[in-house]
């Protein structure tokens, strides 16, 4: 097969000879690998296309391609590897194998086509680690709420007042966590299918801002949560409940993420808009994963377990999208992180 039909094909191409050098390969392929044709041609494909298997292992170490390919058989059905580039970088790829025979029965070349599945690959593995997150941030509340619940309904008689007031206090709570946990998901969905449906009505910001702020600060005891709002900002038309858990998600964030100190809440008009910010005094975002805070399944990025499922700051875009306004990280650093967002002002 020619280099120029070669070149013209989207998925990597490698053809091997029976040395098990490399006889031919196109553009896709030089882009995929990191090697320009000029270098691989020649060259033992395994210090080529160097691929691990399930278990970590190279495979041109453990399988030969012409030792295993069964006589007369046409290739080999689709397998997902681990590619190790020529800069040392790694990509998921799918691979799949034919074989060219000769006339007297010899395999006379191996034909290996190379896709690059990376991005379905952290789809998946992004899926995965949802459903991993979910059910161990389900099976907590779920925990309490039975323990709590069993324990006061064996021993009723025993408890003062006071403890039985902490008990039903503890259920009430976890059950908001497992609601909001749920509410995150349908949410999730209902964006993905650009379904997510908004019941307008006049709300003033400083008045669910400060409701909010001073809910949260009932279970909070190392920061200070006060709001700030200029006294002229006009009311604005948007969904009272979408608005209090987007408030609500960017101030617990704080919390969870903040050091101890000041968390405030501000507002005012601008350009006919509010602005609304959340401003912390945490570590701030490190600047190389500013850029994904508002994709989906984003928790943190420091390779530590979060509780949540990563998808609060994606709904919170969707929502101040939908209402026909922006949120952005305005500032991080050293000396903590502020989060803005944008809504028309009612006409």
């Amino acid at each position: 097969m020619s280099n120029d039909i070669l070149d013209r094909l989207p998925d990597g191409v490698l053809i091997i000879g029976p040395d098990r050098a490399i006889v031919a390969m196109n553009h896709a392929a030089e882009r995929l690998l990191g090697w320009s044709r000029i270098e691989a041609i020649g060259a033992f494909y395994g210090d080529v296309a160097r691929l691990r298997d399930a278990s970590g292992a190279f495979v041109h170490e453990s399988a030969d391609p012409y030792a295993v390919a069964v006589p007369l058989a046409t290739g080999s059905p689709e397998r997902e590897f681990l590619l190790q580039r020529r800069d040392g970088s790694e990509r998921w790829v799918a691979i799949r194998t034919a074989y060219h025979w000769t006339a007297e029965g010899t395999l006379d070349e191996v034909v290996v086509t190379m896709r690059d599945i990376n991005r379905r690959h952290r789809v998946e593995r992004s899926a995965y680690d949802l459903i991993a997150t979910l059910a161990h941030d389900l099976r907590s509340p779920l925990t309490s709420v039975k323990g709590f619940t069993s324990t006061m309904l064996r021993n009723w008689e025993r408890f003062a007042d006071d403890q039985k007031q902490h008990m039903l206090s503890t259920i009430d709570w976890d059950a908001d966590r497992m609601n909001r946990l749920l509410k995150d998901l349908l949410d999730f969905s209902r964006l993905e299918a650009g379904r997510l449906e908004l019941k307008r009505q006049t709300i003033d910001l400083a008045e669910i801002a400060t409701e909010v702020a001073n809910r949260i600060a009932l279970d909070v005891r190392a920061h200070t949560i006060q709001t700030e709002f200029a006294p002229d900002l006009p009311p604005v038309s948007a969904d009272l409940g979408k608005i209090e858990q987007v408030l609500v998600n960017l101030i617990e964030n704080a919390v969870k993420h903040g050091d101890p100190g000041e968390i405030t809440i501000s507002g005012v008009s601008n350009g006919g808009f509010a602005e609304i910010r959340v401003a912390d005094s945490g570590p701030g975002i490190d600047p190389r994963h500013v850029p994904y805070v508002f994709t989906k399944f984003y928790r943190k990025g420091t390779g530590e377990r979060h509780s949540g499922t990563g998808l609060g700051l994606y709904i919170c875009k969707g929502i101040i999208e939908a209402h026909g306004g922006t949120i952005v990280i305005e500032k991080t650093g050293p000396s903590g992180t502020v989060f803005a967002f944008t809504l028309p002002l009612e006409a």
